[in-house]
Formats: structure tokens, C-alpha cells, sequence
């Protein structure tokens, strides 16, 4: 590792000792950024993730000897389900019926494929980490220092792409006329990478509803159409899809209705303007599933005649292997090995986070997936306001909060449709914003504190105690002592 890594180790590592949080912060934003593909000259094959998360693991440690660790977080219903999946998981890689089988013509036509202790691996240690974030992340400030990381990371990612476009350095990234992300990162498929871009335009334009100050707002929303054109730099036809349905929520639950439909106006704009290769691309696939474009015989043997997309395939296989192992499924990361069983055609993934988890691990594993986004269907009502108490940011009936996790929600949900996830860190980050809402809106309101919360505030805390217990002694001695004095002059 450079000097530069190292500094950002040794401060986020410090830090996350004495401010926990913080290292929940740091873990994921160089775990969402990929900052080690991004700059390998720097951070090279250091183990940042593993420094970090120990570092974060440590000032639980201590947080939780202070007495300042809420632990009945785990006691919920959202967090004992998620213990489910885990359980799940793990048990669908040892108790599946299916007898494993490998095709050897798997690994020479689709070499780079997670194994299943790798993917497994992955998943622990997302979800462990998980946990410990749940356990951490306990104020709204601390929320929305989260959004705030995840809005760096893809509003980055947005000018990067834009950047790429700019310089004429698209070969470098591009392959078909198609961005993708860093070499070996988890964005290098085109599909993934535009995700990153999808998630900037909720946040970019809920953070900026929130703020007070009119310039800092519309700087915010500034940015929002660059977004859109990283997106089509992409050509990821889901991820267009996305954007819609994202735009739609935001237009119907928007807090400025002028800036709806001018975002509603912009996009369809951007679309037909800068979007030409996205909509050939779309054209293409409603061509072939109408039957009217040439079918090559390439692309009989290797799809099917009326296969609109090699997606549908995986979703039949999915399918298939669901009603043969509903329990634990094919076992984890088992899909791409037990897919010859079920088609003659060319082995791929599940294409679709719904179904990698059914069919590897089981149906109760997917119905977990998708109940943690159906949860979120409550807030559409309005939000949570005990008694009255809370006060909504910028005297608004409902909390820009709910709307902006709503639609990050929705964004990577009609993403995940199309792309296996179940390892992204970035699933279980959203899910995480979305629990603590779910706590916060739930609880007492706490009585206001610095967003430096440290872990002597417990120490603190005991000192105001014993000051407020001798409080009583203290007026009594004033009582009597002015008795006294009364006493005296009489």
C-alpha cells in the first residue's frame, strides 16, 4: 500500500476505536467505491476491508463494555430474519439433495466465476458486518452521514463515467460501444456499474429537498441529468427501466412539484437526445421477441428460438429448480453448476437476486429478500410520528427520509430483476439505512446530542447523574442556610 492508503487506514481504523460509526462509514465506502480497483497503485492487496472492520469490531467491543449498545436490536423481527437467511444460507451449501455436478466446458467458456466458498465467504462477511452496523448506526445524524457516503460514492461514480466521456478515454473501459466499471471490481459488468448511477438520482434529489438553503438545493439537482447520462453510457436496458420507475415514485411523492415535472420533462428529453444506443438496444430485444429480426443460428443453439434474452432462460432453470428443492435449493453459488440438468443451452447465472437465492438457497431465503423491500410499503401512508413529537424536516406532513429510502429501495429492487446481488454490499447497505429508520421511527425520541457521540459519553453520563442525585441535598442545605440567615437578622 502507498502512504496515502496508509493514512487512510490508520485514521478510519483510530477513529472507529473511539467513534465506532465511523468505522461502519469507512468500511463502506471503500467497500461500495472499490477503492482498491479504483486506485490499485495505492491500496494495491492491502487487506483494508479486514483492518477496517476489525477496527469497527473493536470500538463495538468497547462501546458495548460502556453500556452503549443497544443489543435488543437483535431481538427484532427485521434482525431475527435476517439470522434466518444466514442460517439458510449456509445450511442450503451442506443439506441440499442436489448431487453436485461440474461441466468442465463451464470453466473454460466462463473462467472468473465465484466458487461456492467464495460467494458464501462474501456473504458472511456482508452480513456479519451488517449486524454490527444495525447495532451502531442509532441517531438520524448517523443516517444521514450514511446516505450522505452512498451519495459521494455514486455521485463520483457519475462524474467518472462523464469524465470517461469527455476525454475520449472510453476504449479503455468501454466494450461495445458500452461503459463498465474499473478492471476486476464489482462493476466491471456494464449492469452493475449503471445501478451505481440509478441510486444518485433519488438521493441527489431528496438530499437537496432536505436542505435548507436554496443554492446548496438546486447545486444538488444540478447533477441529476449528468447521472441519467452515465446511465446511457451504460446501455443497460434494465437499468433504464430503473431510472423510470425511480423517476415515477419521484414525481407522484415529490416535495416540490415545479421540480418534478421538470425532472419528468428532462428525462424523457435526455432519453430521446442522448439515449440512441440504449433505445437500439431496446428496439433489438422487442424485434426479437416479436419475431421480426433474423434469428442467427448462433443464436438458436445458444438461446432458443423464442428466447427474448438469456434471462428468461435462467428464470425458467430457476424455476425449475425451485419446485425440485424448495427448501434449501441447489445449494449456494451451485446454480451455474446444476443448470446443464435443466437446459441444453450454454451455461450463465440466474440473472435475477430473487431467484439466486431461491434456487440456491432455498424459497424461504428468496421470501426473505423480498419481504425486507415490502416492508417498506407502510411508509407510502405516511410517516412515523409518535404523539406528535417529531417535527419533519422543513415543516413537511411526512419525512423526506421515508420517500428518499423508498425509492432507493424501489431503484435496486428493478435492478436486482435483472442481476445477481446477493454478495453486493450495497444490497445490504440500503437494507441497513432502511432498519435503522425503522428503528428510529419506532423509538423514543432521544434527547438531542453532539453527532460526536463517543464512547465516553456513558463516563459522562454517570457524572450527570451523581450531580442530579445530590441536587436535593444541595437545595436543602440553601433552605436551611437561608432559614438560618432569616433567623439571624430577625
Amino acid at each position: 500500500m502507498s502512504i496515502i492508503a496508509v493514512i487512510f487506514v490508520v485514521i478510519s481504523s483510530a477513529l472507529a476505536l473511539v467513534l465506532p460509526w465511523l468505522g461502519v462509514l469507512a468500511y463502506y465506502l471503500f467497500s461500495i467505491m472499490q477503492m482498491q480497483y479504483l486506485w490499485p497503485q495505492d491500496f494495491g492487496l492491502g487487506r483494508v476491508q479486514l483492518m477496517l472492520s476489525g477496527a469497527t469490531f473493536l470500538g463495538l467491543a468497547l462501546a458495548t463494555a460502556l453500556k452503549q449498545v443497544d443489543w435488543n436490536r437483535i431481538l427484532t423481527p427485521v434482525s431475527l430474519l435476517m439470522v434466518l437467511l444466514v442460517i439458510l444460507v449456509n445450511l442450503s451449501l451442506h443439506f441440499t439433495g442436489f448431487k453436485f455436478y461440474v461441466d468442465p466446458m463451464t470453466d473454460l467458456e466462463m473462467p472468473g466465476l465465484l466458487t461456492q466458498d467464495r460467494v458464501l465467504d462474501s456473504f458472511n462477511k456482508a452480513l456479519i458486518f451488517y449486524f454490527m452496523a444495525s447495532l451502531l448506526i442509532d441517531s438520524r445524524k448517523k443516517l444521514l452521514c450514511c446516505i450522505y457516503v452512498l451519495g459521494v460514492v455514486t455521485l463520483f461514480y457519475s462524474l467518472w463515467a462523464n469524465k470517461i466521456y469527455v476525454t475520449g478515454e472510453f476504449w479503455r473501459f468501454g466494450e461495445n460501444g458500452r461503459l463498465g466499471g474499473p478492471l476486476g471490481s464489482l462493476y466491471l459488468d456494464e449492469n452493475a456499474l449503471a445501478m451505481m448511477f440509478i441510486l444518485a438520482t433519488p438521493i441527489l434529489y431528496y438530499l437537496g429537498v432536505g436542505q435548507k438553503l436554496w443554492f446548496i438545493r438546486y447545486s444538488m439537482w444540478f447533477f441529476i441529468p449528468l447521472t441519467w447520462h452515465a446511465v446511457f453510457l451504460t446501455g443497460s436496458r434494465g437499468a433504464l427501466v430503473s431510472l423510470g420507475v425511480c423517476c415515477v415514485y419521484i414525481f407522484f411523492r415529490s416535495f416540490n412539484r415545479t421540480a418534478s415535472i421538470c425532472m419528468a420533462v428532462g428525462l424523457v428529453l435526455a432519453v430521446v437526445f442522448q439515449g440512441g444506443q440504449l433505445l437500439t438496444r431496446v428496439d433489438d430485444t422487442v424485434a426479437t421477441a416479436d419475431g421480426t429480426e433474423y434469428v442467427t443460428d448462433e443464436y438458436l443453439e445458444r438461446y432458443g428460438a423464442k428466447a427474448i434474452d438469456p434471462r428468461v432462460i435462467s428464470w425458467t432453470v430457476a424455476t425449475e429448480i425451485m419446485r425440485e428443492f424448495p427448501l434449501f435449493g441447489v445449494g449456494v453459488g451451485n446454480f451455474i453448476n446444476a443448470f446443464p440438468r435443466y437446459s441444453n443451452t450454454n451455461p450463465h447465472v440466474a440473472h435475477n437476486t430473487y431467484f439466486q437465492l431461491s434456487a440456491n438457497c432455498g424459497i424461504g431465503a428468496g421470501l426473505i429478500y423480498l419481504w425486507m423491500f415490502a416492508r417498506r410499503l407502510p411508509t407510502l401512508k405516511g410517516s412515523a410520528d409518535i404523539d406528535g413529537t417529531r417535527n419533519f424536516a422543513r415543516g413537511f406532513k411526512r419525512d423526506y427520509l421515508d420517500d428518499l429510502l423508498n425509492s432507493l429501495a424501489l431503484a435496486f429492487f428493478v435492478v436486482a430483476l435483472f442481476l445477481d446481488l446477493m454478495t453486493y454490499d450495497i444490497l445490504y447497505f440500503i437494507l441497513l439505512m432502511s432498519f435503522c429508520k425503522y428503528n428510529l421511527d419506532r423509538a423514543p425520541p432521544p434527547k438531542k446530542h453532539k453527532l460526536i457521540d463517543s464512547i465516553y459519553r456513558h463516563v459522562k453520563s454517570n457524572r450527570e447523574q451523581k450531580v442530579e442525585n445530590q441536587a436535593p441535598s444541595l437545595a436543602q442545605e440553601r433552605y436551611r442556610t437561608s432559614g438560618n440567615s432569616h433567623l439571624s437578622s430577625r
